[in-house]
């Protein structure tokens, strides 16, 4: 039997947009790499919208996994396997923070992850070929 983490990634990674955001609580707090915090479900729906938009798709690869205050928050270090649009694989290491309430909402996610590879490859495939 999955966990929720396992199922919180699952949704992720088959980019199910209303899922993923249902799992989180109505003040919950996303800080994506560098960005400014998102707050509130209505502000993540719109970010990770527009975001998974963006990428062809995306695999999360676990590594190490550590959960604290009997699993209220986890720690996850893996690498994310990032697909452009156009099928460039781009895997990029990560890891993110996840904290729960005790309706089992995620509150706050981190993720600290440098997206540069990622938006160059992007940018390479929306080059006219010569």
């Amino acid at each position: 039997m999955s966990d929720w983490i396992t199922d919180y990634y699952a949704d992720v990674d088959a980019l199910r947009l209303e899922p993923f955001v249902a799992r989180h609580a109505e003040d919950a707090v996303v800080v994506f790499g560098n960005q400014p915090p998102t707050v509130g479900i209505a502000a993540i729906h719109d970010a990770f919208e527009g975001f998974f938009g963006m990428i062809g798709g995306m695999r999360h690869e676990v590594h190490h996994r550590w959960d604290v205050d009997d699993g209220a928050t986890v720690i996850l270090e893996v690498t994310t396997h990032y697909t452009t649009k156009g099928g460039a694989p781009v895997p990029l290491p990560c890891v993110s923070i996840l904290d729960r309430d005790a309706e089992g909402k995620v509150t706050s996610l981190r993720i600290h992850i440098d997206l540069a590879p990622l938006f160059a490859a992007m940018a390479q495939e929306a080059q006219p070929v010569s």
